[in-house]
C-alpha cells in the first residue's frame, strides 16, 4: 500500500507538472504573440510617419487663383476654357508683374556643390574651382548674374528634388524608393502651367524629367541616369543638340539636364581628377547658352538662363540626407544685368529650394 501511494503521488506530481508546463507554454505563445502585433503595430507607426504617403490635389490651377473668392456655400461652376493664348494674355493682366523674358533656358547641372561657384561662409571658392569655371566667375565679377545657396529639403536625389523645384512640395523618404521607378507627375506645377497657357518645352538630358511629365514635351532627347560610369557619353548626348537648339525659335522653355558632374562624384568624389575637366565643360556650356541669347537682337525672344542643381555631394561623392554639403544646391540667374544692391558674388545669399 505504501509502494502504492508514492506511484499515485509521483502520478499527481507529473500530471501538475504537464499542466503547469502546458499554462506557461501557453502563457508564453500569447505572451510571443502580443510582442509579435506590437512590434508590427510600432513599425507601421514609424512607416506612417516616416513616409507619409501625401493625396494628390486633383486638378490644376487657373486664372480663379488671382481673384478673390466670390463663390457662395454651392459653390462657382467653372467657366469656359479660354485658347493657350488669351490665357496667356490674361495671365500676364491679372498678375501684374513686368514682362521681362520671353524665353527660358533651364540648366541643371546634377550634384554641382553651390559652393564650388559660389564659396561658402562669405569667402570665395577655391582657386582650383574659379580656374575651373572662368566665364561663370566673369558673370558674376561683371553683374550679370546673381547666385543664391539654394537649400535643399531632404531627401536629396534627383526625382523628389526635381518635383519640388516645379510643384513647391516638399519631397518624403518614400521617393528614395520610387526614384528607381519614376511615375507620371499628378500634381499641379509650372511645366503643366506653362504648357497649359501654350509654351513649348524641349528637353534635353536626365529621362526623369520624361518620365514625370511623358506627355509635355515639344522635343525630347533622354538618358538614363543609373550608368554611373559614364562621365562623358551621358553629357555628350545633351550638348551636341545645344546648336541646333539655340537657333531654333520654335520653343519657350528650354531644360538641359547634365548628369555627368553627379557621375564624376559618385566615381571619385568631390576630389576626383575628372572633377576640373566636367567643371570646365559645363562652364563652356554656360558660355555657349549665353553666348548665343545675348547674341539675339529680337525683343521678342528675349532669354533668361537658369543654372540649378538639384542636390550638393558629401567628400566622397554621396548624396540623399541632410547634411550642409548634400544640402547647399546652386540658384544662378544669368539676364541682362543684376542691380548694384545684389552685385556681391560670394555673399551668403540663401534661398530655400523647397
Amino acid at each position: 500500500p505504501e509502494r502504492r501511494k508514492k506511484k499515485n503521488r509521483a502520478a499527481a506530481a507529473i500530471a501538475t507538472a504537464d499542466r503547469g508546463r502546458e499554462a506557461m507554454g501557453a502563457a508564453v505563445a500569447e505572451w510571443t504573440v502580443a510582442a509579435v502585433l506590437l512590434q508590427v503595430a510600432g513599425l507601421s507607426l514609424f512607416l506612417y510617419g516616416f513616409f507619409p504617403v501625401k493625396p494628390t490635389l486633383p486638378g490644376f490651377s487657373g486664372a480663379e487663383s488671382y481673384r478673390a473668392p466670390s463663390c457662395g456655400p454651392v459653390g462657382c461652376g467653372e467657366g469656359p476654357a479660354l485658347p493657350p493664348d488669351q490665357l496667356r494674355s490674361l495671365y500676364r493682366e491679372l498678375s501684374e508683374v513686368p514682362h521681362v523674358y520671353d524665353r527660358l533656358v533651364l540648366m541643371v547641372i546634377d550634384g554641382l556643390p553651390a559652393e564650388f561657384v559660389l564659396g561658402r561662409g562669405g569667402k570665395p571658392p577655391a582657386r582650383e574651382m574659379m580656374e575651373s569655371m572662368p566665364y561663370t566667375q566673369s558673370l558674376l565679377a561683371g553683374c550679370r548674374a546673381v547666385g543664391y545657396h539654394a537649400k535643399a529639403a531632404p531627401p536629396t536625389v534627383t526625382m523628389p528634388r526635381l518635383k519640388a523645384m516645379v510643384s513647391g512640395a516638399i519631397g518624403g523618404f518614400l521617393d528614395v524608393a520610387l526614384n528607381f521607378n519614376t511615375q507620371a507627375f499628378l500634381d499641379d506645377n509650372i511645366l503643366d502651367q506653362l504648357h497649359t497657357i501654350g509654351y513649348k518645352l524641349v528637353m534635353l538630358g536626365d529621362e526623369t524629367w520624361i518620365k514625370l511629365f511623358p506627355t509635355l514635351f515639344y522635343r525630347q532627347d533622354g538618358v538614363s541616369s543609373f550608368y554611373v560610369k559614364d562621365t562623358v557619353e551621358v553629357d555628350f548626348n545633351v550638348s551636341r543638340h545645344l546648336e541646333s537648339e539655340l537657333a531654333a525659335k520654335d520653343w519657350d522653355a528650354l531644360i538641359l539636364h547634365y548628369l555627368g558632374l553627379d557621375h564624376v562624384g559618385h566615381i571619385g568624389g568631390r576630389q576626383s581628377n575628372l572633377m576640373t575637366p566636367k567643371l570646365k565643360e559645363m562652364d563652356d556650356v554656360i558660355r555657349r547658352i549665353h553666348a548665343a541669347v545675348t547674341s539675339i537682337q529680337d525683343n521678342s525672344h528675349r532669354t533668361l538662363l537658369v543654372v540649378v542643381s538639384d542636390h550638393g555631394m558629401t567628400e566622397v561623392g554621396n548624396h540623399g540626407g541632410s547634411s550642409y554639403e548634400e544640402t547647399d544646391s546652386l540658384a544662378l540667374f544669368i539676364g541682362h544685368s543684376v542691380e548694384s544692391s545684389h552685385c556681391s558674388p560670394y555673399d551668403q545669399k540663401e534661398a530655400l529650394q523647397v
